[in-house]
């Protein structure tokens, strides 16, 4: 099962929804495998540095490793498929 790495992004006032951005680059073969990855000081930096082209302002509130089945799952219930 391919994992993912998974970040939720700060709310902001008067917001609703959260959004969240998920990177298909690295994937992972392994949850285990993808927390390495987001805990090496190196890896840690340049997730970083790729979030902040995508998100300059919007502070991170947390990050997480998700399987694909359970990222699809998420999707089609927030989208109402």
């Amino acid at each position: 099962m391919t994992w993912y790495i998974l970040f939720m992004m700060a709310q902001g006032n008067g917001e609703i929804y959260r959004e969240y951005y998920r990177m298909d680059n690295p994937s992972f073969e392994s949850e285990q495998a993808c927390i390495e990855y987001v805990s090496e000081p190196q890896s840690n930096a340049a997730l970083k540095d790729h979030l902040r082209t995508k998100y300059p302002i919007r502070p991170v509130e947390s990050v997480w490793c998700i399987r694909e089945d359970i990222w699809n799952s998420f999707i089609k219930n927030a989208n109402g498929i």
